[in-house]
């Protein structure tokens, strides 16, 4: 099993974090300490509080921040409110909402033309910075709402392996300078995960609903496929086709429900474990853009359902009882995300509980990356890892033949 320890070791040569920098403070970020309101204040913090800042909002796309002062505290001490206040003075931050007693905490916003003015790198080098990074990293989540949805010796292999991968750096930043004038958001965010993959600058989160979130997750597919390797070899990456349509027909069949329609269930049963869910949309409604397909499959899975939505429209008339089941299970539950956990969650406890946990039992020493409803391994695994995969699928899904059809590898 892999300890803390053995993950702690792999950073103690880190001399720096990489981090975002705005362009408005990239002169401010030659000097160690500046003055602010009176106060003495460290460079490096002011730096480190805005960064993470960025990276949730690449991550999210919610420019949407509360601060809470006790956490603020514990990592930029007694004066961390005046780190807040230049950053408001400066123009990089405004306020979206005051403090209300008991009923609402200050929330703040990056201002849209920092974001679009330009995003630089910093090496921020303060060492008490360094050593909270270390501990973070090398003690792997424990606590939280959903704990138990990943088994923590899972959990301490994958964030240990993540130290094992390379990206070949120059071809991915090739093919991401064609996104620099499209999308500056998604370059951003790339740029920043092949640089920070590139120095072994790990970073990693496991959310409150099975998903783990790392450099990798946020890569765009042709560097994932093209452009990692695991302990210098090529990569594979085996993932689920229509993962969460194929998910959400299992838990209609487990709730028994009376309010879909048989036949119906069993054509989208039949699509989604064939792994042919999108195309068959695709073929209906005459739409060719499959990433258009699948962004109105999650705004009718994860979305509040409108009338006037296209999205459920299309679904809706593809699907009738489907879609009258999935405005119930959000309504009965009184959350319209309620749905979106859910899913998660089974995706979460199959990848990696299941299939993960197979993998590391019958291919000794393997490493692997996961990505939501995927995993990156060894090349040389590829057909034992997929038979792997494929066993398990047909006992989850019932799937007897042709079980492959569901995977891509």
């Amino acid at each position: 099993m892999v300890s803390e320890t053995s993950i702690r070791k792999k950073l103690n040569k880190k001399k720096s974090s990489l981090q975002f920098l705005p362009s408005k403070m990239s002169e401010m970020s030659t000097k160690k300490t500046f003055e602010h309101s009176g106060k003495n204040l460290k460079t490096a913090y002011v730096i480190d509080l805005i960064h993470n800042m960025i990276l949730k909002y690449y991550f999210r796309k919610d420019n949407s921040f509360t601060m809470h002062s006790s956490i603020l505290k514990e990592k930029y001490g007694y004066l961390y409110s005046h780190y807040v206040d230049y950053l408001l003075s400066i123009g990089i931050l405004e306020m979206t909402a005051n403090y209300f007693a008991g009923r609402k905490s200050r929330t703040y916003r990056i201002k849209p033309d920092v974001l679009k003015s330009g995003i630089k790198r910093y090496s921020n080098t303060d060492s008490t910075l360094l050593k909270k990074y270390r501990n973070k990293v090398s003690q792997v989540e424990e606590g939280g709402l959903m704990d138990s949805l990943i088994d923590q010796d899972i959990k301490a292999k994958l964030v240990d392996d993540l130290f094992y991968v390379d990206v070949d750096y120059a071809k991915s930043i090739f093919f991401l300078d064609h996104l620099k004038d499209c999308d500056g958001d998604i370059y951003n965010r790339n740029v920043y995960s092949v640089q920070c993959i590139d120095g072994k600058h790990i970073f990693y989160h496991f959310d409150t609903y099975g998903r783990m979130h790392t450099n990798f997750t946020i890569l765009k597919s042709f560097i994932r496929k093209n452009c990692l390797m695991i302990d210098g070899e090529p990569t594979h990456e085996i993932d689920i086709k229509n993962s969460q349509p194929l998910f959400l027909s299992k838990i209609i069949e487990d709730s028994g429900t009376k309010w879909v329609k048989s036949d119906e269930f069993e054509l989208f049963k039949y699509l989604t474990r064939k792994g042919i869910y999108y195309q068959y949309v695709m073929d209906q409604s005459g739409i060719t853009d499959k990433k258009i397909i699948k962004e109105w499959t999650y705004k009718v899975l994860f979305g509040r359902n409108a009338s006037n939505s296209k999205a459920d429209k299309l679904f809706s008339r593809l699907f009738p009882t489907i879609h009258n089941f999935i405005k119930l299970y959000k309504r009965e539950n009184g959350d319209y995300r309620i749905l979106a956990y859910e899913l998660q969650k089974a995706e979460s406890n199959l990848l990696f509980n299941k299939v993960v946990r197979a993998v590391l039992e019958q291919v000794p020493g393997i490493r692997i990356v996961t990505v939501h409803d995927s995993i990156v391994i060894p090349a040389r695994y590829r057909n034992q890892v997929s038979e792997i995969f494929n066993d398990i699928l047909e006992s989850e899904f019932g799937i007897v033949e042709n079980a492959q059809e569901i995977i891509n590898i």
